[in-house]
């Protein structure tokens, strides 16, 4: 795999093993339930909106706030996840994963893995037949799968404000399951929470998502595309260099001037560009003030813009990496770092809904802590039903997050 690039390390060279002066163990007892809180109930959230067209999503509920039942294999997975890092920590190996898969998971697989990721399904095969990682993630054809992303949560809950830390060890994780830009992709969540546990503003969490992977890997350019429709360039922030924030939230320099995220939207830098090419037009170019999120005409422009500057919509599966990661880091900024904004404009987008709304919900929870997740959506999170993976059945994602700050 390439080295991650160094185009935004400007923001993120490292003295000594953390990016901020931070207490871990503090910041992971506050933050952590927060993280894992958000990721549960953007899952929730999301799950019926799962492969709809935003179109479909308006047409049905106007705007989707309100949890209707439970979490899918995103919540599960992170559990699982989770217990990796508690026996392990940072010692954490792919044979470890390996292991893990076929003492906890394999045996108790009796049926249709019920919700299962194409990445996830096609690395229990590949165990069955005795393969060993990294073979494991290369064998199926799904390696750049949304899978790692959606569980990389934990890695940076355990790693707070060492985002290159929180991306080698999701890493580990992926070697058994993906490959490419599935890795990647799990890499630039896991640091996007790891800087958002040590108190980074919505934007810098953004750079250093973008500081674990290549620059010039699809997430990266992805991501990319996603916050210039927002009206913000990472591109010129890494080359320009960070300017004092104004926020009293981080405490750290934000990454750039104006306004800390893209909640408020400005004109788009000329020469955004589009997936596929040619440009972003409509509600990214243009200049427009005010809100992103609310459920207005200007967020319906903002969600278009956003699925013709990242969307592959000639493929006929949702779950990809670079397009979940990058459409979740949008909706964290659109809803600059707030929980529930956060989260609903997330589960706007369509596509993987429920991956887009659980990163989305972990990052911002990550960054606000428990009090951010509003209370009614916390009080429909149960312990999970274990349908995916019987192993998990029972936890509590907030059992878990005492666990992993125990766990420092």
């Amino acid at each position: 795999m390439r080295s991650p690039s160094t185009r935004w390390r400007r923001s993120w060279s490292r003295t000594g093993t953390r990016c901020w002066s931070v207490t871990s163990g503090d910041r992971r007892a506050r933050e952590g339930p927060g993280c894992l809180l958000g990721l549960a109930a953007g899952d929730a959230l999301g799950a019926p909106a799962e492969n709809l067209t935003p179109q479909e999503i308006r047409r049905r509920w106007g705007r989707l706030t309100e949890i209707e039942g439970g979490g899918t294999d995103d919540t599960e997975y992170a559990i699982f996840a989770a217990s990796l890092l508690v026996r392990h920590g940072h010692g954490l190996t792919p044979a470890d994963v390996a292991a893990a898969y076929r003492s906890e998971i394999i045996p108790r697989v009796t049926g249709p893995m019920r919700g299962a990721g194409f990445s996830e399904l096609g690395t229990i095969e590949a165990l069955r037949r005795g393969l060993e990682p990294p073979l494991t993630g290369l064998t199926h054809s799904h390696g750049w799968s949304d899978g790692l992303a959606m569980r990389a949560a934990p890695y940076g809950i355990f790693c707070p404000g060492d985002p290159a830390e929180a991306a080698r060890l999701v890493e580990q994780d992926g070697l058994v399951s993906g490959s490419g830009e599935g890795i990647l992709g799990g890499r630039a969540v896991a640091g996007a929470v790891a800087a958002a546990m040590g108190g980074a503003s919505p934007r810098e969490v953004v750079l250093a998502a973008l500081s674990v992977i290549p620059a010039d890997s699809w997430t990266a350019r992805n991501v990319i595309r996603a916050c210039e429709a927002l009206g913000w360039s990472p591109a010129t922030t890494a080359s320009s260099g960070p300017a004092p924030s104004g926020g009293a939230r981080s405490g750290a320099e934000a990454a750039s001037g104006g306004p800390r995220s893209g909640a408020t939207l400005g004109a788009v830098p000329s020469g955004a560009g589009a997936a596929g090419g040619g440009s972003v037009e409509s509600g990214a170019t243009r200049a427009v003030s005010g809100p992103v999120v609310g459920g207005s005409v200007q967020e319906a422009e903002v969600v278009e813009a956003l699925h013709r500057a990242v969307v592959v919509k000639h493929y006929p599966w949702t779950d990809v990496a670079p397009e979940a990661v990058a459409l979740a880091m949008a909706a964290f900024l659109a809803g600059d770092g707030d929980v529930e904004a956060a989260v609903t404009f997330g589960v706007s987008l369509g596509r993987d809904a429920d991956t887009i709304g659980a990163i989305a919900g972990a990052i911002a929870g990550a960054s606000q802590g428990e009090r951010g997740v509003p209370e009614r959506w916390a009080a429909r999170i149960g312990p999970v039903t274990g349908k995916c993976l019987p192993v998990v059945a029972g936890r509590h994602v907030l059992d878990v997050a005492d666990e992993l700050a125990e766990g420092l």
